[in-house]
């Protein structure tokens, strides 16, 4: 059975449904009462004709008085539909009959005069309605002649059937009248219910990329509606923020496109004004080469990050000697360290679980980035420990150069895409803007976290790296 699409439709279902079942489980119970109840009285009666037939006897001397005096027995009979009293003599001649319907007596057991009679010793018989009913027989007394006739009573049940039958009609109409006006209910009270998730769905529908600010008003929501207001305006929350990084990212990548663009087209018309020799011709491919080198790195880190925001970068995980990693980056950045008057040392030891690609990738762009800003005649340090000591605690690459402090309102923002905290971009040439972000997506690829901090002269990056290894769900930037 397909369920309806509407949850007010549901709803109302539900009520009519449930309200039926409890209707019918009421009119059984009911009609089945009534019926006991019936049954009971109706073999209470027989009982009660058979006394009250033998009290009538005792005050008779022989049969003839009975048959005169015919219409006292009838008289008990009266408004006791369906029974039927026979009293004859031992050898069957009868005395008083009333049959009206002329129903076959059947052979019954018969109970002596020193037997009470009771319900336990009632009979079953078929009469014409073919209903189950009950009867029983027994010896009365004449008076004190010490003679006795016989006593049939026997009820038919055709009428109680009948009776039950017509009740149970009555009591399926109302189920079904009573299922019909709890379902219209319901679906009155479901509507109303319902009115402030209808309200929610409106204010929902009222959120544009133009009005990401909108929230729903969860504090006017029913209770059960709370959590969810709560979890939809998270969710519209994380929606403006991620709108408003990917409207920045789009001015920052244009911004950042188009300055080398804008010096490869420079360059090349001032070049073609005029004639010019083979060696400034050379000059300018140079120039632009630099130029097409970094808008290729600038293309790649891009496709770089947008592989790892949907997690679509291949890792080989493995154990890999962390000293011996930093070692082998610090000796590529010698020539470079060595230019600028800057020391690099390396300490520490451990081993750590990553992709070794990855790895040397972040580290290379923390101490790319520390060169170019530590001061001549400083050292970068880096080194790698297990945190707070403990065999199976978490790994910690740290690189630190000395120079000045990061403001603590730039702090936040300095993994972001294109994020530089120098305003006038003057070293644009230098770097893409991206290197930070990539560290933050590499790190977030191992289920790890990278984390800056600057004061006192000396900044420090550091990558932590869960020790076990597996790389962990992370969140897309």
């Amino acid at each position: 059975m397909r369920l309806p699409s509407s949850l007010t439709a549901r709803l109302t279902l539900a009520y009519g449904l449930a309200t039926a079942a409890i209707l019918a489980g009421v009119a059984a119970y009911l009609s089945g009462a009534l019926s006991a109840q019936l049954q009971g009285r109706d073999e209470s009666e027989l009982v009660g004709e058979v006394l009250l037939v033998r009290h009538l006897l005792r005050e008779v001397r022989n049969e003839d008085e009975v048959r005169a005096d015919t219409h006292r027995f009838a008289d008990i009979a009266m408004g006791h539909e369906g029974l039927i009293l026979v009293v004859r003599t031992p050898q069957g001649e009868p005395l008083v009959t009333l049959n009206p319907r002329n129903e076959a007596i059947p052979a019954l057991h018969v109970l002596p005069v020193a037997t009470q009679p009771q319900k336990s010793l009632l009979q079953t018989w078929q009469p014409k309605s073919g209903a189950e009913s009950s009867a029983i027989a027994a010896l009365g007394q004449l008076g004190d002649t010490g003679r006795s006739v016989e006593i049939v009573v026997l009820r038919d049940a055709g009428y109680r059937v009948a009776l039950m039958r017509e009740y149970r009609h009555r009591l399926l109409a109302a189920t079904l009248c009573g299922a019909a006006v709890a379902a219209a209910l319901g679906f009155v009270l479901a509507r109303r219910g319902l009115r402030p998730l209808r309200r929610m769905a409106a204010d929902a529908a009222a959120v544009t990329t133009s009005r990401l600010a909108t929230r729903l008003d969860a504090g006017s929501a029913p209770a059960e509606l709370r959590e969810l207001a709560g979890e939809l305006n998270g969710m519209l929350a994380r929606l403006q923020d991620s709108f408003s990084r990917l409207s920045a990212f789009s001015a920052d990548l244009a911004h950042d496109f188009r300055t080398p663009i804008s010096n490869l087209v420079g360059q090349t018309e001032v070049t073609l004004a005029q004639s010019r020799s083979v060696a400034e011709y050379e000059a300018l491919l140079e120039s632009n080469l630099e130029e097409y080198e970094r808008l290729s790195r600038m293309i790649e880190n891009m496709l770089f990050l947008a592989r790892a925001d949907h997690a679509q970068v291949a890792m080989g995980v493995r154990a890999l000697d962390a000293r011996a990693e930093l070692d082998k980056v610090a000796e590529y950045f010698e020539a470079v360290a060595a230019d600028r008057d800057v020391r690099v040392s390396v300490a520490g030891a451990a081993s750590i679980h990553a992709d070794q690609t990855l790895l040397r990738r972040a580290v290379t762009n923390l101490l790319d980035n520390a060169l170019r800003h530590a001061p001549a005649g400083s050292t970068v340090r880096v080194d790698v420990a297990r945190r707070a000591g403990e065999e199976g605690g978490d790994i910690c690459i740290r690189v630190a150069n000395a120079g000045p402090a990061i403001a603590p309102e730039v702090l936040p923002h300095i993994f972001g895409r294109f994020y530089r905290a120098d305003p006038s971009r003057r070293n644009s040439a230098a770097s893409t803007g991206l290197g930070l972000a990539i560290v933050d997506s590499i790190m977030r690829l191992h289920g790890g976290r990278v984390s800056v901090s600057s004061s006192d002269g000396e900044t420090m990056f550091a990558l932590l790296f869960p020790a076990h290894g597996e790389p962990r769900p992370h969140a897309t930037a």
